[in-house]
């Protein structure tokens, strides 16, 4: 009974998984030659070398990408399939052209901005083909944004936080309102990307999203919490081509945002229009927890301002009394310090009062010495001699 309630969505895999550990890595890249050159280390890098790079050139200057690939020829050692496109697709339409030509167990895409650890193939490919994680459709790994800056074509970083999106666990519910990884953090199985289709080359954005909603159709996604991949983002707002699609494309991503999740709604709506009542009915539920929350924050904030104004009051009173000591402290050093000088003073007088004593001792008894004859004299007169 537990089974058909709970079912393992991977069971619609119209083949058993494959359990080698070759992975085919999607690369898509237009005119970026300094970040793509990035790229090609964190591939070459990795400690799992069993791989294939499918570069995807959307576009861009075939002599750059030529050039750069002639350069990293030796690495590659025959790993790599270079496409270029005479006009750009567009980025999911990119991914097509090299996940339909990929053969591997797994795939994975890096784009040209971004980049790895050197062990990430390695632990995400032993993850998967665990035993304990047959059922898993992909694995996700946390990752660090990387803020930086292109200057004299040098790339500059600027600071680096971990990701604030992470999850322990890929919810379903939780991908449903945003998307939380990107493509760089996220490691599929071949046989599933098989199965859910190719990317979806309409969405100009958020094809990410889209994709990682589909796998969590399909199955669920294991998760490794270390950051073990970079995503960068460049922080200039005029770096055009090395622009982020993220931070470059703000309006487009809001506004595909809205349709995409329109979209998402809409065939549902088509299908059952009775549905409006139930979505209505959640949603008033949902808005009346909203503004329930919304309330407890108020309060929170209120109990916080009283806070913070009783925090602030205990700390000019404390700085009062901090100024007041340290008045305090200032006359007594003052006290002490004039005391010195007494002392000082003092021992000076002493000291000549001393060398006075010394001389006038010296003196009286060279006129002490001097006088013996008379000493004599008078002794004998008074009888003592």
């Amino acid at each position: 009974m537990m089974n058909s309630l709970f079912p393992t969505s991977m069971k619609m895999l119209d083949r058993p998984l494959s359990f080698g550990d070759r992975v085919a890595i999607l690369t898509r890249t237009k005119n970026r030659p300094i970040l793509l050159a990035r790229a090609f280390a964190s591939i070459i890098a990795q400690t799992h070398q069993n791989w294939h790079l499918y570069l995807v050139n959307d576009g861009g200057d075939p002599a750059q990408v030529n050039e750069l690939v002639e350069t990293y020829e030796t690495a590659f050692a025959g790993r790599l399939t270079v496409i270029h496109h005479e006009r750009s697709l567009g980025m999911e339409a990119a991914s097509n052209a090299g996940l339909s030509i990929a053969q591997g167990d797994f795939i994975v895409v890096h784009d040209d901005d971004d980049s790895w650890h050197p062990e990430f193939l390695e632990i995400t490919t032993k993850h998967l083909n665990a035993p304990s994680n047959h059922k898993y459709a992909a694995v996700l790994t946390n990752c660090y944004v990387v803020n930086e800056r292109i200057e004299n074509d040098r790339v500059l970083e600027q600071d680096r936080t971990v990701w604030s999106y992470w999850q322990p666990q890929v919810d379903l519910a939780t991908m449903l309102t945003r998307n939380i990884s990107p493509p760089i953090c996220l490691l599929v199985r071949k046989a599933i990307a098989d199965l859910i289709g190719p990317f979806n080359a309409t969405l100009p954005v958020l094809g990410d999203w889209d994709y990682n909603l589909r796998i969590l159709t399909v199955g669920d996604i294991a998760t490794i919490p270390e950051p073990l991949a970079y995503y960068h983002h460049r922080v200039q707002t005029d770096t055009g081509l090395y622009g982020n699609s993220v931070r470059a494309g703000v309006n487009q991503h809001q506004l595909y945002d809205t349709l995409y999740r329109n979209s998402l709604v809409r065939p549902l709506l088509q299908k059952e229009p009775g549905y409006i009542g139930l979505l209505h009915i959640l949603l008033r539920q949902a808005d009346g927890k909203h503004s329930q929350t919304i309330d407890l924050l108020k309060q929170q904030d209120t109990w916080n301002h009283h806070r913070h104004a009783d925090l602030q009051h205990r700390i000019t009173v404390f700085a009062a009394r901090l100024d007041n000591s340290e008045a305090q402290l200032h006359q007594i050093n003052e006290t002490l310090a004039q005391l010195r000088q007494s002392a000082l003073e003092d021992r000076a007088v002493i000291l000549e009062i001393h060398y006075m004593l010394s001389q006038l001792t010296r003196l009286l008894r060279g006129f002490w010495r001097r006088i013996v004859p008379l000493r004599r004299l008078i002794a004998k007169m008074r009888g003592r001699i």
